[in-house]
């Protein structure tokens, strides 16, 4: 499969990606770099769980890739198990972002239940409701997911690799969401601060919560 462009342009640092989910910036790092462990008789190497993130920047697909990641160490999936799917469907789909296709966002819940006893543990009940809430923040082209909304497709933040160097930001002005929520820090109401950003007040309000959601 032909990577889309945009997705595979380096955009954020570890940090940059571990604020955005949430996440603590040295698992993050591990996740995407590797990292050694000193056991008693040997230095045991462990290999990067997704197949991108070799450069200092990482990509959108990158990104999309360890939302999952993320949600499945949430749910007790072994680095190693992970390490394995995401390398088996990067040469099945020929892609290096197969966490981050169309076809794993549709089918995530048949692909995971037949590759092991240890998926079918950790993932059932409820265990993959945060994958159907990630499919329904993204939206794809073609294969590949494109943009990714946290608050939902229907609120007006949006995250695309294509605009403002994939930084979050107002799906009506493509202001920043922080510079909106800075101005609204500074003392000026949400309807000042969308008249001055030629967007609206729920545009302001939603770029509000997403940044507070990130503190």
């Amino acid at each position: 499969m032909i990577e889309g462009a945009a997705s595979n342009i380096g955009l954020y640092s570890i940090g940059d990606a571990a604020r955005l989910l949430k996440t603590e910036r040295r698992t993050l790092a591990r996740w995407v770099q590797g990292y050694t462990e000193n056991l008693k008789s040997e230095v045991k190497a462990y290999a990067p769980v997704i197949a991108g993130g070799r450069d200092s920047l990482l990509t959108f697909g990158d990104l999309v890739e360890l939302m999952y990641v993320k949600g499945f160490r949430e749910r007790r999936v072994e680095l190693e198990t992970i390490r394995q799917v995401s390398a088996k469907y990067s040469k099945q789909w020929e892609t290096e972002y197969p966490f981050a296709t169309k076809r794993f966002a549709i089918g995530a819940r048949e692909i995971l239940l037949q590759e092991s006893d240890e998926w079918r543990e950790c993932l059932s009940g409820q265990g993959f409701v945060f994958a159907d809430r990630i499919a329904e923040q993204l939206v794809h082209t073609g294969d590949l997911a494109s943009e990714w909304h946290p608050l939902g497709r229907e609120r007006a933040v949006v995250v695309d690799p294509r605009r403002s160097f994939g930084k979050p930001i107002d799906t009506n002005s493509g202001t920043s969401t922080y510079v909106l929520y800075q101005a609204t820090e500074g003392g000026d109401s949400a309807e000042s601060v969308a008249w001055w950003y030629g967007t609206n007040v729920e545009s302001v309000l939603d770029s509000r919560e997403f940044e507070i959601s990130l503190l």
